[in-house]
């Protein structure tokens, strides 16, 4: 039987912050007023945004 390591993954904890960073950019976005209803390409150009501020 194989054991399974159940320590942090580098490749799932990038997964989870990445998610994170979705979720909080789409917080954001949502939180502003638009003349226009946004799209899921701006939430994803603030959540690549937030990214290079948290480097």
């Amino acid at each position: 039987m194989t054991q399974i390591d159940a320590g942090e993954r580098p490749a799932e904890a990038r997964v989870m912050d990445r998610g994170d960073l979705f979720r909080a950019a789409h917080a954001l976005v949502k939180s502003l007023e638009w003349d226009e209803a946004f799209s899921v390409y701006d939430v994803l150009q603030v959540s690549k945004f937030l990214e290079e501020e948290s480097e």
